[in-house]
């Protein structure tokens, strides 16, 4: 395991204790099992903002122990008590000390002969974001336009503005992880306006799951963002998916990088 990764899961997994003590402690687990609640009630019931309770509540889904019912409400799940009362013995001698600042991890320039194997590019190709090292060993050969994550035109193609056309493929390096859900929306758009039929989108980035439990789990992430400080939430494949089917794109295909921490994900325009 690279040391990015080893740090990245650290970072998680207190954030997955830290997020089960406090709930231990502040009533949530004793709210719930007296029944489902209301988020926004249960915050007041036990006395922390709204938007910290949601945060600890993805926090406590990431490892199964909650659900969110279609009505909007939260329950314990079944094993739930079972665990709280497990816990609360574990983290009588309190929770561990925090890891540090919780920060994007480095992307190596290696990775790019990696990610060419997976994808086997040719032609024409846009590569946003990255260095020099990344596009060297990533695009050998190609007809290849590569903006780097510095250049001023940089932003506006993050955007979704003055992209080139009649492009069969373009990789986007740990962009999309730092935007708003509607500026990826833009950029998928841009692609497929972009790209040949039957061109590659693909992006090389820190993707998290936000679709079921787990120790990769974007709410875990959110959570510790809270205390730890650090960048914004990192993309997650589902939402990545879900725009994607709406825009014309076969279901995307992920692959995990060799340095333990970011994920290839590339779809084909229809």
């Amino acid at each position: 395991m690279s040391g990015a990764a080893a740090g990245l899961d650290a970072a998680l997994g207190w954030a997955a204790t830290r997020a089960l003590a406090e709930a231990i402690r502040g009533g949530t687990f004793e709210r719930l099992a007296a029944g489902r609640a209301d988020p926004t009630e249960l915050a007041a019931a036990v006395g922390l903002p709204v938007d910290r309770l949601l945060a600890q509540l993805a926090a406590l889904g990431a490892q199964g122990l909650v659900q969110l019912e279609e009505d909007g409400r939260v329950q314990l799940a079944d094993h739930a008590g079972e665990v709280a009362r497990a816990a609360a013995v574990v983290l009588g001698g309190g929770v561990p000390a925090a890891p540090p600042r919780l920060d994007w991890p480095i992307l190596d320039p290696a990775l790019g002969a990696w990610a060419a194997a997976a994808l086997a590019p040719a032609g024409r190709w846009l590569v946003l974001g990255g260095d020099a090292g990344f596009v060297r060993s990533f695009g050998e050969g190609l007809d290849l336009s590569h903006l780097a994550e510095g250049a001023p035109e940089f932003g506006a193609a993050l955007a979704g503005e003055d992209w080139p056309v009649g492009l069969d493929g373009v990789l986007i390096l740990r962009g999309l992880g730092r935007s708003a859900k509607t500026a990826i929306s833009a950029v998928i758009e841009a692609a497929e306006e972009a790209l040949h039929p039957g061109g590659c989108f693909a992006c090389l980035d820190l993707v998290l799951d936000d679709d079921y439990a787990g120790p990769r789990h974007a709410g875990l992430w959110a959570f510790a963002q809270a205390d730890l400080g650090g960048e914004a939430p990192p993309l997650t494949l589902n939402f990545l998916g879900l725009r994607l089917a709406e825009l014309c794109f076969t279901p995307p295909v992920a692959a995990e990088a060799p340095d333990g921490v970011h994920r290839l994900i590339w779809s084909r325009r229809d």
